[in-house]
């Protein structure tokens, strides 16, 4: 009896920790998102100082996100995000027009590693 209720409890734990990853990973993702469509908006407005300011913190924000994710299922995806994420701040230093194609990039790249993120049935087998 005693197993039985061991492993109800680690299997709770195990439903409580994956539900509160998948709570911060979809955060983290809108405050990206978001922080792209700034910087999209300072770039199409010609702030050049609001554009390459946004662009660094959307990188910080990136950085500071792996750096402390423990969860991480594709690594490999996470560093073509993080590349992404490094065009866009150099497209917003040199002023460059791709800087709209190094966004809408990462937005899907973001998506994806989102969608990577949720576990669902056939994750788990």
């Amino acid at each position: 009896m005693n197993r039985i209720i061991v492993s109800i409890v680690i299997l709770a734990l195990l439903v409580c920790l994956c539900g509160w990853a998948v709570f911060t990973v979809r955060g983290k993702v809108a405050d990206l998102k978001s922080k792209i469509e700034q910087v999209e908006e300072a770039f199409s407005q010609s702030d050049r100082e609001t554009c390459v300011k946004a662009a660094g913190e959307l990188e910080d924000e990136w950085r500071d996100f792996m750096n402390h994710s423990v969860l991480v299922n594709d690594l490999g995806h996470a560093l073509e995000i993080t590349s992404s994420i490094a065009e866009i701040y150099s497209f917003a230093q040199l002023n460059n027009e791709e800087l709209y194609a190094a966004c809408d990039r990462a937005q899907v790249q973001i998506e994806i590693f989102e969608d990577i993120q949720l576990p669902t049935f056939w994750k788990i087998l």
